[in-house]
């Protein structure tokens, strides 16, 4: 299942392929720059893991995408759309390679995101937050989410790291 490539004034946000597995792993997997995820350390990926992208062109039930530098063709992140079954609401997943932190690059990929859901009537939008991950919370917040749940938790994979997390909520 694929979602239409979009565009912004900088970025190209488009369908995850099979060959950008590494790029999306050296991401998700490094310390600093999956520190706030789900996802195991380089160290604890197992087979099935590192090879989540095989196939992921006829994955159903999400959208994973990439984000591609306009200009460059630098790969500046990943982000996910995961829609109810009634398609109502999307959560949102995102992360930025550390190359480009703190230029807008994350508002830039989850607001394209957010302005092809409303334009596919999309009313609501979530998105799963590390309470200490201070710049997720922030970009949350910017873009007008509001804490909807603030009582979980989750576990780094093949750890024994647990983050609080919050439930952030966009209605449109």
């Amino acid at each position: 299942m694929q979602m239409p490539a979009m565009s912004t004034s900088r970025l190209l946000i488009r369908p995850t392929r099979e060959s950008d597995g590494p790029a999306c792993l050296d991401i998700w997997l490094d310390d600093e720059m999956g520190r706030y995820l789900a996802d195991p350390p380089r160290a604890l990926a197992d087979d099935s893991y590192l090879n989540f992208a095989v196939g992921i062109e006829s994955d159903e039930g999400w959208y994973p995408m990439v984000a591609i530098h306009r200009e460059s063709g630098a790969f500046v992140g990943t982000c996910s759309v995961v829609p109810t079954e009634d398609g109502a609401c999307w959560d949102l997943g995102y992360c930025i390679h550390r190359d480009y932190w703190r230029q807008s690059y994350a508002t830039e990929m989850v607001g394209c995101l957010i302005e092809k859901g409303k334009a596919q009537g999309v009313k609501s939008f979530t998105a799963t937050v590390a309470c200490e991950n201070a710049a997720s919370n922030a970009l949350a917040r910017k873009l007008g989410f509001r804490i909807w749940k603030n009582d979980g938790s989750f576990r780094k994979k093949g750890t024994d790291i647990i983050y609080r997390e919050s439930i952030y909520r966009l209605e449109v």
